[in-house]
Order: C-alpha cells, then structure tokens, then sequence
C-alpha cells in the first residue's frame, strides 16, 4: 500500500498560475511550466522528500503545465 500525501503546493497554499514557484523556497520558475524543478529540488529541497516523491504529490491542477 503506498502513502498518499497532500499536494505539497495546496499544503503550503501556492497559488494556481501559469508561473511555477516552489512551495518550499517560493522561486518562481522561467517560463509557463515546471522547467528545472527536478534539479532544483534535489539541490535544493532533497533532505526535505526525494524528487519522486514530491512530484507525484502534486494535485493534477498544480502538476499541470500551462503553456501560452
């Protein structure tokens, strides 16, 4: 049976927007989408959860990449 967490983004209350921002440290990513977070977090955030981890906690809305 696998643990199922809260969306790390809805825990620390990260607003929906087309700018991705991390919810541990707020930096706010280039562009529309989530380009660098796997190599940001695990520099930055890995003793918190690993990569994997965090990314799969994600509700679909905040998972989402929104291009424009």
């Amino acid at each position: 049976m696998s643990n199922v967490t809260a969306c790390r983004c809805c825990e620390k209350k990260v607003p929906i927007l087309d700018r991705k921002i991390c919810p541990e440290c707020n930096h706010v990513f280039q562009g529309h989408g989530w380009d660098g977070i796997d190599a940001h977090w695990r520099s930055k955030h890995e003793h918190i959860m690993p990569y994997e981890e965090f990314w799969q906690s994600l509700c679909a809305e905040h998972r989402q990449t929104r291009g424009k």
